[in-house]
């Protein structure tokens, strides 16, 4: 699982696809971390071809939103899979993320 990444305007968008989790999720880890260390201050996960996450795929987005913080980076997520969205609700991170229901959403919400 090797994400995409792409630009619309000044926001980075990274793309993760199928099913994150403890045996493929450093490599998310690693493209948030690099994105982050080039300087972007306008990232985006977009979540729409993910179709599952464990825990420790959750604790990758959590550790990219404090790396985002600590970077003076705005960090957001969006198109989410009902699947998925419903792991964020049970865990409460939905009130820790900015969660958006379309790109397009996400991308007109950063200042």
């Amino acid at each position: 699982m090797e994400p995409t990444i792409e630009k619309q305007q000044d926001v980075t968008i990274i793309k993760p696809e199928g099913e994150i989790d403890t045996h493929n999720c450093e490599t998310l880890k690693q493209t948030i971390q690099n994105e982050l260390q080039k300087g972007t201050k306008r990232l985006l996960i977009d979540m729409s071809q993910v179709s599952y996450m464990d825990s420790a795929a959750l604790g990758v987005l959590v550790s990219g939103f404090k790396n985002a913080r600590a970077s003076r980076a705005q960090f957001k997520l969006a198109n989410m899979q009902p699947a998925v969205a419903k792991i964020f609700q049970l865990t409460r991170l939905s009130k820790f993320f900015d969660i958006h229901n379309s790109s397009d959403e996400a991308i007109a919400s950063f200042k």
